[in-house]
């Protein structure tokens, strides 16, 4: 599977949630092929309490949101191979919203906050500067950084907007019993109104 045809943040949800795109296929197909059952479909679940991405049976998807659905009687691989990931995206990042928009801070309340730049690696290699105080972490590897967070301190996550990187990801951070909430507005949102801003370890300068 071409992780390219994926819209980038999509990519990055399957990555951070099964280690892959190529481990969340392997695992679809399998679970596609898998015979009798008490459903007919497999659907890959938005989970709104844990701001995870599983897949699993239809026939009791709980609270969970459908994000993609496959039903058995069809060519799994000709199912993916012709799959259009635009509307799959749009509806994660609609789940995502809809579920961490409680979760939000404001720019004032970052600054007692442990900070943390969660833009996806590509997007922070080719960014020039940070907010001042943050650490970038790869969101795409959530779940192996955020046990060495500590669980007595907020926490405040940012991406470029505010969309569904940073949200997930403090979501997960959430469900992983720390106290986490994302900026809102992003980096974006930040240096649009006029807040500082600091060069990136490695870069020369910073801007205002």
């Amino acid at each position: 599977m071409d992780a390219s045809v994926l819209p980038p943040p999509m990519a990055l949800a399957l990555a951070a949630n099964f280690g892959s795109v190529e481990r969340w296929r392997e695992e679809f197909i399998a679970m596609a092929r898998t015979p009798g059952g008490a459903s007919n479909s497999v659907l890959l679940m938005f989970q709104p309490r844990e701001g995870t991405l599983v897949n699993q049976q239809a026939a009791d998807p709980g609270d969970g949101i459908p994000i993609l659905a496959f039903d058995k009687q069809e060519d799994i691989e000709a199912f993916i191979a012709a799959l259009d990931w635009n509307p799959v995206y749009e509806r994660y990042q609609e789940a995502v919203h809809a579920a961490s928009e409680p979760f939000g801070a404001s720019q004032d309340e970052v600054a007692d906050a442990l900070l943390l730049d969660v833009r996806r690696a590509g997007a922070f290699e080719q960014a020039a500067s940070m907010i001042p105080g943050a650490r970038w972490r790869d969101p795409a590897a959530v779940g192996h950084w955020a046990g060495e967070l500590p669980t007595d301190r907020e926490v405040v996550v940012y991406c470029v907007y505010g969309h569904e990187v940073g949200r997930s990801t403090a979501m997960r951070l959430r469900a992983a019993g720390l106290k986490a909430r994302y900026l809102r507005g992003g980096i974006d949102g930040w240096q649009s109104a006029g807040r500082p801003l600091a060069a990136k370890p490695g870069k020369q300068g910073a801007t205002s």
